[in-house]
């Protein structure tokens, strides 16, 4: 059957299981969530919609006083409503089962961005140099990992890509079916990721100088879904249209330094390390040598690259949504480049070693990422809590670093329940406990990390009763690397004990 395909289905099917292998391991093995914002602003608020729909208070009937937007997109996250839902009506409500089939969802989806980058590179070069670009837009030992996340960055991938591919799939230049269709699927991406509108911007920015008539069309193609989804749930919700998109915008502007505040150029060091140095360097001067040739996807990344280098608050993920197109555009420039040039000629072996060394890197490092899950200790404590049972309320102490995390109260099922954070090791738990009467009072306590753990649990014991340990909660492989790599990253131990015997000081 192989064999008689032509040869552009025969290398996409090819492809397409070479891609799906690396992905299906990391959603069967590779769990847990990569920051925050993938599980507290997906799982955690579509979960507890499921099950607990007064929990979470972005709704305005879930807000005291006058409700306001919390300036996020419900597209995305209500999809995940959705299925949850769907799961639990049919019985899966192992929430580590049902993550498992939410990342299956995602391998999958992730393919149409390896299919048609292998389409776009083909449009643009050779079989040769398409068939090397699908083969790292399958096996870049980041992306599989990535693919599986509940990252709203990662997700808008495929539908740029897609954007990109009417936008050059004529060799005469797109049609004006083409460019609205373009601008549909650019659309679509807004919905999911605001800060996509950078790149929406670029492809009518050329055709304005072009064809203006072709331009006007696909920001009609881009407005269609804007005004549909975005525009008609707010309508629903909060009476008005495009409200979250508004406070987004609002806070984002308030707040630019709020979080982190990186230097310039510092997605382009990130892309670099992405890309795999020296062959990174390849792909960067490719990149600028296809302005001219490929304006109409050239300048949508350039823009979106350059608003998110200006913007002060830089955090690695909200590059993501280009890493394919980037690739795609330097990988193929670089090879029509080279090819021509008498000094490359001249040092192919040199080439092939560069190609060789990236290869044997990439492929070192694919297999781990796949296999391994990410903020493991804080999914693997909840769950436990789980299966432990009555459990009240729980406290996270974390008196040795002072910035206790949130807990994924997803993976534990139970959501109106009491969770207090400590961080100072000079507060008395017995009088921030004493106000609670005993059906909601805490009656487990989580410590962070190992340090002066003794000491940690004495004075808790002192203040709250006899403490007694019922698991503790590793960090993964990859979490422990992430933290060497950069401290930052939080990824400790995490000793959870039951208060078997409350003080008498604890009573109200």
């Amino acid at each position: 059957m192989l064999a008689t395909a032509p040869p552009l289905h025969r290398h996409l099917l090819w492809l397409t299981v070479i891609a799906l292998l690396p992905r299906l391991v990391a959603a069967l093995f590779s769990g847990g969530y990569f920051a925050s914002d993938d599980h507290f602003l997906v799982i955690e608020a579509a979960g507890s919609w499921v099950q607990a729909p007064s929990y979470n208070t972005w709704m305005p009937w879930n807000q005291p006083g006058e409700p306001q937007p919390s300036g996020h997109s419900l597209v995305y996250v209500g999809l995940h409503y959705l299925f949850l839902s769907l799961l639990w009506k049919v019985g899966l409500t192992d929430p580590k089962v049902a993550m498992v089939l939410v990342r299956l969802l995602h391998a999958i989806w992730s393919l149409v961005a390896v299919r048609t980058g292998y389409r776009i590179a083909l449009r643009w070069s050779d079989e040769g140099t398409a068939w090397q670009v699908g083969l790292f837009l399958a096996l870049f030992c980041f992306m599989p990992f990535l693919a599986v996340r509940n990252l709203v960055e990662v997700v808008v991938i495929p539908l740029l890509t897609l954007s990109a591919w009417w936008l050059v799939k004529q060799k005469e230049g797109p049609t004006m079916r083409d460019v609205f269709i373009a601008g549909l699927w650019v659309g679509l991406a807004i919905n999911i990721r605001f800060q996509t509108i950078f790149f929406a911007a670029g492809a009518p920015l050329v055709l304005l100088f072009r064809q203006p008539a072709k331009a006007i069309v696909m920001g009609l193609g881009i407005l269609i879904p804007i005004a549909v989804l975005q525009g008609g749930i707010d309508l629903f919700i909060w009476g008005r249209p495009f409200a979250e998109i508004t406070e987004y915008v609002r806070y984002n502007l308030a707040n630019p330094t709020t979080y982190f505040d990186q230097p310039w150029y510092n997605y382009l060091l990130l892309l670099a390390a992405l890309y795999l140095p020296p062959f990174s360097l390849a792909v960067f001067t490719g990149f600028w040598m296809g302005w001219r040739r490929h304006a109409l996807v050239w300048l949508p990344v350039l823009l979106f690259l350059a608003a998110h280098s200006w913007f002060p608050n830089k955090q690695e993920r909200f590059i993501l949504p280009i890493i394919t197109l980037f690739f795609i555009l330097g990988l193929v420039n670089w090879e029509l480049w080279r090819r021509r040039s008498t000094w490359w000629q001249e040092r192919a072996s040199f080439w092939k070693g560069v190609l060789a060394w990236t290869w044997g890197l990439n492929m070192l490092l694919l297999l781990p990422l796949c296999l391994n899950s990410s903020k493991q200790s804080r999914v693997d404590a909840m769950y436990l809590l789980r299966e432990a049972g009555n459990v009240r309320g729980f406290i996270v102490e974390d008196t040795h670093e002072g910035e206790a995390p949130l807990m994924p109260l997803f993976y534990l099922g139970q959501w109106q329940m009491t969770v207090e954070q400590v961080t100072d090791p000079a507060q008395d738990l017995g009088d921030l406990l004493v106000r609670y009467p005993d059906a909601v009072r805490p009656n487990v306590i989580l410590f962070f990390g190992l340090e002066d753990l003794e000491a940690r649990q004495a004075r808790a014991a002192t203040a709250l009763g006899r403490l007694e340990e019922i698991g503790r909660a590793e960090p993964g492989l990859l979490d422990k690397v992430v933290h060497w790599l950069n401290p930052i990253n939080r990824n400790e131990t995490i000793v959870i004990c039951r208060i078997t015997d409350p003080t008498a000081g604890l009573q109200p």
